[in-house]
């Protein structure tokens, strides 16, 4: 295959690439809500009245699950396959957020974001999804994209 027919391989939404693309989109959804409070916390901050202990709190409540999650998310795209733990996971994406959104106090701020951790594990699937679909001559091009 010449480099140029691989890079329209690439750049199509058909076949593969529509793979492709479908999880880089998965994995982008799952790493922007993940990590959105960061830069978000000062305006979190002042709109809750929250103390700059707890600001910081919720901020390393944000990665606390997500190294425990890489393992159980890895066990479950082993045992259920990446397209249906993607699909669990943009659905518990969903259910986070107006977890988070409707928080009324620092505690329940405090489990939505702990919770949230779990998101971060999102790239685990795409990697394995990812060298599924594509051959090794392919794959590391398919992941950088990814």
């Amino acid at each position: 295959m010449s480099q140029s027919s691989l890079q329209h391989n690439f750049l199509s939404f058909q076949g593969r690439a529509r793979i492709l693309h479908s999880t880089w989109l998965a994995f982008f959804i799952t790493f922007l809500v993940w990590f959105s409070h960061a830069p978000l916390m000062s305006t979190i901050k002042a709109s809750m009245g929250l103390t700059d202990i707890e600001a910081k709190i919720l901020l390393i409540l944000n990665v606390a699950l997500t190294i425990p999650a890489r393992i159980v998310t890895g066990m479950l795209v082993d045992k259920y396959g990446p397209r249906n733990s993607y699909t669990a996971m943009l659905v518990a994406t969903a259910v986070l957020c107006f977890f988070f959104a409707s928080a009324q106090s620092f505690e329940t701020l405090a489990l939505a974001k702990f919770l949230m951790g779990f998101v971060g594990a999102g790239f685990v699937i795409g990697i394995r999804m990812i060298s599924e679909w594509y051959p090794a001559k392919q794959l590391g091009l398919a992941e950088g994209i990814y």
